[in-house]
């Protein structure tokens, strides 16, 4: 123990930094440099060579970075001591998988610590609280930081650039380290094999409570909002029961935001029916051809108007028609179109990710369908990417629901191992991500927004869970209007997002009981539109890059509340 508060004092003492981010220096979080602890650690080899003995273990049952002692020994720190987390100064990379693993070593869950920081009086009773802030990247915090002066007081030591974590800590799979394997089941029986049966094509459609919570079109948009139509079809036109038609548009940005410039449908026989352009309702102010594919070029002589192309599909699609594509709520606002049969690539496949990270296209047309697409320098094409679609429901519809989707008798998630170490848990999210996610023993308390979602967290703080998630959205809407990094940091809706996201921080610290561990991390899981630039295809490819790098990382704030 002694030991324990000798290099706490050094830690705090004589070794805190400032942060890249920040001026003031550390307090709870203290950033020092490895070197001390190596020299701390040093002499106090022969100690820990003795202790390996006497309990039979050997060099190598200490893992990288985390002492793994028996169990009667896992609690050893002093009860009566504050809690603390110190981060050194060279860590490396800091990942997802690294948060999880420091929440359930905080909670006594686990041995194993990250290397990258060092805890001390963890255990039972004790709490861990995560905050996961939507499109905070880097280069927004360091420029509007001013703006965020709770997280200045509360992280006095800075936040730590982190890769994005692209989808929610609470149900990605945990890193090996912290799991054991359990053995795969196999199913060898043939005959129990083929009497299974597939489920038909309807049943992939997509349920109402989902199209909801996913913002899809609904009756209400069809009723109080001007110039939406109704997808009725036509009676005459002869089909099967439950006939596929894959749909996909490109859009370029106008005066009043994004509308559709182009249109593909394409039949079960992968043939492409209808293909046109469509002159948008305001003036082009960008074309995202890099994206989009259209050019001003292109448009100068269409006089197609979306009202023509709704009647259009009305007449050449049977009434009885499922819509098929990928993310399609898109498609569907853009065509301000209603229609509740819809099969989505987006849902019944899955990145593997977990949560609500939906896979890309291109990334479901390489795994599953080998193929290359949206690979072409002049922008996407809506007939390949209706193809694809299709493509890709008839393997699924072939194959089962099973196919191309995590099972959740693998799931290695943190929600399913806090159930193994009979913690309880709180997902405070999206309706459908909570309901999606609530496994074991955790509660799913959906929040249709962040307002609903942040006293529903405060509320529940004083209850007996052990762990709690909440996702806040407020910089989603912000994120997905912008094209560029540019158009981010200049919106004039951005300052008061960031003014909303600190005072939300302040309440739920303020409403923490005493030895939580908050953590509070940044991150997106979409991805930036591609905009247009005018320049060689070297210099697109340099500020692309750009691009890439800036959305890729994210922020991590870490606070003991004492």
């Amino acid at each position: 123990m002694k030991k324990k508060r000798k290099l706490k004092e050094i830690t705090k003492e004589d070794h805190s930094e400032t942060n890249s981010f920040s001026g003031n220096s550390t307090e709870t979080i203290n950033h020092v440099d490895t070197s001390v602890v190596n020299e701390i650690e040093k002499s106090e080899k022969m100690s820990r060579k003795n202790k390996r003995k006497k309990k039979g273990l050997s060099k190598g049952d200490i893992g990288r970075g985390a002492l793994k002692p028996k169990k009667s020994d896992e609690m050893a720190e002093d009860p009566f001591e504050t809690c603390d987390i110190t981060i050194l100064k060279n860590f490396g990379d800091i990942k997802t998988k690294d948060i999880q693993t420091l929440a359930l070593h905080y909670l006594g869950c686990s041995k194993c610590c990250p290397e990258w920081c060092l805890v001390s009086n963890r255990g039972a009773g004790h709490k861990v609280c995560v905050v996961m802030l939507e499109a905070l990247y880097p280069f927004v915090y360091k420029t509007m930081s001013l703006n965020m002066p709770n997280f200045t007081t509360i992280f006095p030591g800075g936040p730590i650039e982190m890769q994005n974590p692209g989808s929610e800590l609470y149900v990605t799979p945990a890193g090996s380290a912290i799991l054991e394997k359990e053995p795969r089941k196999r199913n060898n029986s043939r005959n129990e094999r083929e009497e299974q049966t597939l489920p038909p094509v309807q049943d992939y459609i997509l349920l109402p409570d989902y199209m909801l919570a996913h913002e899809y079109p609904s009756e209400d948009t069809l009723n109080k909002e001007p110039g939406w139509r109704r997808f009725t079809g036509n009676i005459t036109v002869k089909a099967k029961e439950y006939p596929l038609y894959a749909i996909d548009c490109e859009m370029c940005k106008t005066a009043e935001g994004s509308e559709v410039t182009q249109i593909a449908i394409v039949d079960e026989s992968l043939n492409c029916i209808y293909k046109t352009y469509i002159k948008p309702d305001n003036p082009i102010v960008d074309y995202v051809t890099a994206y989009s594919g259209i050019t001003a070029e292109i448009m100068k002589d269409v006089k197609t108007t979306l009202a023509e192309v709704v009647k259009h599909i009305n007449n050449i699609l049977p009434t009885q028609a499922i819509f098929v594509g990928h993310s399609l709520e898109n498609d569907l606002k853009a065509l301000k179109l209603y229609h509740n049969k819809v099969i989505d690539t987006a849902t019944i496949f899955s990145s593997g990710k977990g949560g609500s990270f939906k896979p890309g296209l291109r990334f479901l047309a390489m795994k599953f369908l080998k193929a290359k697409i949206q690979d072409s320098a002049s922008g996407h094409d809506p007939g390949e990417d209706a193809m694809t679609c299709m493509r890709l429901v008839k393997l699924k519809v072939k194959r089962g629901p099973k196919f191309g989707m995590v099972s959740p008798a693998n799931d290695n998630s943190l929600s399913i191992y806090l159930t193994k170490q009979s913690k309880t848990g709180v997902i405070i999210d999206k309706p459908i991500v909570a309901q999606q996610h609530c496994r074991g023993i955790a509660q799913a308390l959906p929040a249709t927004s962040d307002a609903e979602g942040l006293d529903t967290l405060i509320r529940r703080l004083s209850s007996k869970s052990e762990f709690y998630w909440y996702h806040m959205y407020k910089l989603e809407p912000i994120y997905r209007a912008c094209t560029t990094i540019h158009d981010m940091i200049n919106n004039p809706q951005l300052p008061e997002a960031l003014k909303y996201i600190d005072e939300s921080i302040q309440r739920i610290y303020s409403a923490l009981p005493a030895d939580t561990l908050f953590v509070v991390f940044s991150g997106c899981s979409g991805y930036w539109k591609k905009p247009e630039f005018n320049g060689s295809d070297e210099a697109i490819k340099k500020m692309m890059a750009n691009i890439v790098a800036q959305v890729r990382r994210g922020l991590l704030f870490l606070k003991v509340k004492n």
